[in-house]
Formats: structure tokens, C-alpha cells, sequence
């Protein structure tokens, strides 16, 4: 059972995603029978009213904000809050399990939507967040991090090919762009304009659901079609030529607010050509986002009647306006508009601090209301990049490896459809089964670069599952969570050990003082999508000194055969033999694979 949630301002439903257990259990509630129709928006709205009603008062009345319950069946409710939406996830899971989806739900809903979450109430938008929490857990990476292909060689070809085919894009008036090309889900290649920000490790895992969803639709219709496909059809959540607008990561939080232009292409089955064209309106997303965070938590301090607070979050809001109307300014936006957003917060600022005819509520909802025509701005027309001759030529200088690729991708992603195949790579000899015997498989992550190097699932498919290695890493990093630096646990015939430990350039680190589990446990559930887990805790270790720091995870998977301490002692040695491999990047560790 399982149902994703999004309510407004006024607890109606804005989005919902759910399966037929969940209506069987809403109507079990609601003590009606079975072949009742329940399952539109109303009535679940009103069923969950008085829970979403509760947790809105206890947060915004009496500061005691909650983020899960648990009931006797096992159900899990977990809860967020942002932007004065309400994200709720009921289902079996975990509390962690859950609540790292709801994390990943809300920056999902932010990479697509920006601040602008009434976009929700279009059907191509709900449509389009739907395919991508689908898309979520496919593919062969972990949560919270991006997988590598460790073929220097159709790694050096594909940025070869990058820069060839770079020329050819025009993308006037914007100059910089990212060019990428993803194997399944993973990034074989990225070239980057002279000049462009570079993109942040939550932004590769993002554009990865986003090629996830595009291969599943296509190969979807392959299915159907039996093969007799023409390529790059269009994708119905995308413009016609497979094109949207997206928000990647910036700032100090790292919130998606950035906007850029998404355009996707097939260069063959599993293969995707993805154009990412940054829209110069960074400055502008940064500081809108500021102001509507802190116009919602100044809006709950009202309701709060918190006055002690409210002078230092009027100047807070006032700093981030100023920014926010010097970008308009820049960017060349409406004089009016900026006039507009400087009124009301004048406007704002008297009311809450004289006697007015106007109520800082109703100011505070005017402000909001100037802030949402500035979210306009950040969804500017899509431009046509016309791919159609680069594709052409990508297709050319990559002819010697697509079928080399190929394999790769099945292998990735239908390890069961192709164990008893042969295809390229099929027969390929791990070196670390050699060196390491009993080891049957092993995930080693960077988390802050939110980057995970595996061996191919297919060579250890008779006894492991990706789904298997998803609950193993997941309750690896639960023990971690607890405080230790390693767990080892037996499942099944199988013996499992997790280590994390601290590096800066290279040389391991070691806290001064370990961070209080009490406090780590109190940190957000790790291996989201934006890695919050990761670099609070960096910073929890290394107060004031977290710069430079990067946390490391591995997790190995032996025979159960093998002794305990053999087991720790082969980790070890793993972690050393893939440091020296990767060093500080993971893609030249194709001899270790």
C-alpha cells in the first residue's frame, strides 16, 4: 500500500498518486463497502482532513511540528511542509524509507515547478511528476547517488564526440550549455560550455530520472509496437520536440531554483543525448526562493502572534526583496514589477510595525501575491535547438560503441533477460573476484559527490537482486545512522559489511570528537536526492571546518561461508584497492572492474 500526496493552502488535493490497497484502506476507514467509489480527490481529501488540519495547527500555532505517525496496522504517515503545501506519503514502509521519498517528492516537485506549485494542477504536470517518481528507483544506481561507467575508453570517444557535435548547437541569445549522454541511468560523458556553472551532484541524479523516464516511455511503445519504432517519438509530459524548462540546484541551500532548458534525444535504445541549456535567470531564482521561504515563515510567525521575532524577519525579507529586484533589474525585467515587489514590502513593513488600515496578514498576502508575478519570469519560452544535424553526427562518431553501450544498458537494466544471453562483456572476469574470494558483489559511494561505483548486477544475478542491494545499502546506512562507523550483519546466506569514514583530498579524517548519535539521529533520513543528510553531518563532525570534506561509504557483500572477521578485513582492503583505482575520479577504475 502505498499513496504520495500534495495538499494547498486550503487542503485540497493538488496531487496524488496511489494504488488500489490504499482506496481498499480509505474506505475500511471511512466503514463503507467495498464496491463504493471513493477514489476521486474529495472524498480522500476529506478523509485526511482532520490529520493534515492537526499537523498545520501543531506546526504553524505551537511550533511543535512532527514529521511521521505510526499505527498499529503498520501503516506509516509521514509528513512535510514547504511553501504552505503539505507532502504526505502513507504506506508500509520504513519511517526512513518513507520519509527520504517524501524528500525526494518535494525536490522533484521543485525541479519541475520551481516555487510555482499551482503548475500541479495541470494534467501534463501531475502526469510528468508521476512518471518521475516511477522512474525514482529503476535502474542499477543507489538512492542518493549516480552510478559510473568505468570504460575509459567509450568515455574518452563520448567527450570526443560531445565537443565535435557542440558546434553545431545554437542556443542564441543563451551561451551556455551542458551537453550529456546517459547509458541507462547512468552519465557516460558531460561537456560544458566555456563559462557555465558547473552542475551540482543533486543535478546529475536528477537529469537521470529524467532519461529513466524518457527510455522507459520509448521502449514502452517498442513493446507495443514490436520494435517497429521511428526514433525519438514524442514524449507526452515534454514540449513537441522533447523539450521543458527545469530548475537545477543553486545556491547556499542547494534548492532547485535555477532555470534551464531540458531537450532529449535517442541516440539508441537505452541511450539518450540530453541538451541542457542554462536560461540566465540564476540570480533571479536564487533570491525569489529566499523571499518566498521567508515570507511563508514570516506569514507562520503572524499566525504565531511571535512579535519578538518579527523585526529581525522583516529585515531578512527586505535584504532578500533588494536582491530579488536588482536581479529583475539585470536581467532587463519590467521596471513596473520591481516598483510592485518594493511597494508591498513597504507596505508590509508599516503594518507590522504601525497602527494601519491594513492588516500585516493582508499585506503579507499582497506581498505574496507580487512574488508570484516574479515566478512568472522564471518560466521563459523554450528555444528550439533544431538537434536533429547533431544527433546525426553524435549517431557517426559513435557508431564503433553503440552496441558495446548497448549491452551495458541491458545489463544495467534487464539483468535477468540477459544472464542466460551472450552479449558484449558477457563473459567479463572481475578482478576483484580474483583478489578478493567470497566477495560477491560491492557498492563504494562518494556521498557529497553523490557518486556510486558498482561491478555489472548481471555477473552475480543468481544471487542478488538490484532490489536486494537497495535494502541492503538502505539498511547499511540505517546502522550508520545509529552512530557506528561499520555494521556487519548476516542475511541469509550472505554476510554484509558497511563502513563510512571522513576524507579531505585524499587522506582519511577523523573527527575530534564523534558526532552524538542522539544528533545524528536527529538529522533528515540520508541518501535523498540532495545529499541533506550527508553534509549535515559533515558539518556536525566538523564544526566550522566542513569544507573539503567528503564522506565515503562502502558496502560489501560476501559468502556467508566466509568468517565474520575475514569479511571486515577483505572490506578494508577493497577500500584502499578502490581509492587507488578512482583516486578523485571514479571513472578511471575500469580495471579494478
Amino acid at each position: 500500500m502505498k499513496a504520495v500526496l500534495i495538499f494547498d493552502t486550503v487542503n485540497d488535493l493538488l496531487f496524488s498518486k496511489w494504488d488500489d490497497d490504499f482506496i481498499l484502506r480509505m474506505k475500511s476507514f471511512n466503514g463503507q463497502e467495498k464496491d463504493v467509489n471513493i477514489s476521486d480527490s474529495h472524498h480522500v481529501s476529506q478523509l485526511l482532513s482532520p490529520i493534515i488540519t492537526s499537523q498545520r495547527v501543531m506546526a504553524a500555532q505551537f511550533s511543535n511540528t512532527y514529521t511521521s505517525m505510526q499505527c498499529k496496522d503498520n501503516t506509516t504517515i509521514v509528513f512535510d511542509e514547504w511553501l504552505d503545501h503539505v507532502f504526505m506519503i502513507i504506506s508500509e514502509d520504513d519511517v526512513d524509507d518513507s520519509h527520504q521519498e517524501l524528500l525526494d517528492c518535494k525536490t522533484l516537485v521543485q525541479h519541475i515547478c520551481g516555487q510555482n506549485i499551482n503548475l500541479l494542477h495541470s494534467s501534463i504536470y501531475q502526469d510528468w511528476l508521476s512518471v518521475l517518481l516511477e522512474s525514482r528507483g529503476k535502474g542499477d544506481s543507489i538512492p542518493g547517488a549516480s552510478g559510473v561507467i568505468g570504460e575509459s575508453g567509450a568515455t574518452g570517444a563520448a567527450l570526443n564526440a560531445l565537443k565535435s557535435v557542440s558546434k553545431d548547437i545554437k542556443c542564441s541569445p543563451n551561451q551556455h550549455y551542458h551537453l550529456m549522454l546517459f547509458v541507462g541511468d547512468k552519465m557516460l560523458a558531460l561537456y560544458s560550455s566555456r563559462g557555465c556553472e558547473d552542475l551540482m551532484p543533486p543535478d546529475v541524479i536528477l537529469l537521470s530520472i529524467q532519461c529513466i523516464a524518457a527510455q522507459e516511455y520509448w521502449q514502452e511503445l517498442r513493446d507495443v509496437s514490436d520494435g517497429d519504432l521511428c526514433e525519438n517519438v514524442h514524449i507526452p509530459w515534454l514540449s513537441e520536440e522533447n523539450s521543458a524548462i527545469v530548475n537545477l540546484c543553486a545556491g547556499s541551500t542547494g534548492s532547485p531554483c535555477a532555470p534551464h532548458s531540458l531537450h532529449l534525444a535517442e541516440i539508441a535504445p537505452r541511450i539518450v543525448f540530453a541538451v541542457l541549456v542554462d536560461m540566465e535567470l540564476r540570480d533571479i531564482g536564487i533570491s525569489v526562493h529566499m523571499s518566498s521561504q521567508i515570507l511563508s515563515n514570516l506569514r507562520r510567525l503572524l499566525l504565531q502572534r511571535n512579535l519578538e521575532v518579527l523585526p529581525s524577519t522583516l529585515d531578512s525579507l527586505e535584504v532578500a526583496l533588494k536582491k530579488t529586484t536588482d536581479a529583475l533589474r539585470k536581467n532587463k525585467a519590467n521596471a513596473t514589477l520591481c516598483a510592485r515587489v518594493s511597494s508591498r514590502m513597504l507596505e508590509l513593513r508599516k503594518s507590522c510595525t504601525t497602527t494601519t488600515p491594513l492588516t500585516p496578514e493582508t499585506t503579507a498576502i499582497a506581498m505574496h501575491t507580487a512574488l508570484e508575478a516574479v515566478l512568472e519570469q522564471l518560466k521563459p519560452d523554450i528555444p528550439s535547438l533544431k538537434l536533429e544535424p547533431s544527433l546525426k553526427e553524435l549517431k557517426n562518431l559513435l557508431s564503433p560503441y553503440i552496441e558495446f553501450l548497448r549491452a551495458k544498458a541491458m545489463r544495467y537494466f534487464s539483468p535477468h533477460a540477459v544472464s542466460g544471453e551472450t552479449v558484449p562483456g558477457g563473459s567479463l572476469t572481475h578482478k576483484y573476484v580474483e583478489e578478493f574470494p567470497g566477495l560477491v558483489h560491492f557498492v563504494y559511494a562518494d556521498r557529497l559527490a553523490a557518486r556510486c561505483l558498482a561491478p555489472d548486477m548481471a555477473d552475480c544475478v543468481d544471487m542478488l537482486t538490484p532490489h536486494t542491494v537497495r535494502a541492503m545499502v538502505s539498511h547499511g546506512t540505517r546502522a550508520l545512522r545509529e552512530g557506528y562507523g561499520a555494521a556487519v550483519w548476516r542475511c541469509g546466506a550472505l554476510h554484509v559489511c558497511a563502513v563510512r569514514w571522513f576524507e579531505r583530498r585524499g587522506a582519511a579524517l577523523r573527527p575530534a570528537a564523534p558526532p552524538h548519535p542522539a544528533a545524528v539521529r536527529a538529522l533528515p533520513p540520508p541518501a535523498d536526492i540532495r545529499g541533506t543528510f550527508y553534509r549535515q553531518l559533515a558539518e556536525l563532525a566538523f564544526p566550522n571546518d566542513s569544507q573539503g570534506v567528503s564522506v565515503k561509504e562502502l558496502i560489501c557483500i560476501h559468502l556467508g561461508l566466509l568468517p565474520a572477521s575475514t569479511a571486515v578485513q577483505q572490506a578494508r582492503r577493497l577500500a584502499h584497492s578502490v581509492y587507488e583505482m578512482t583516486g578523485e575520479n571514479m571513472t578511471f577504475a575500469s580495471d579494478l572492474l
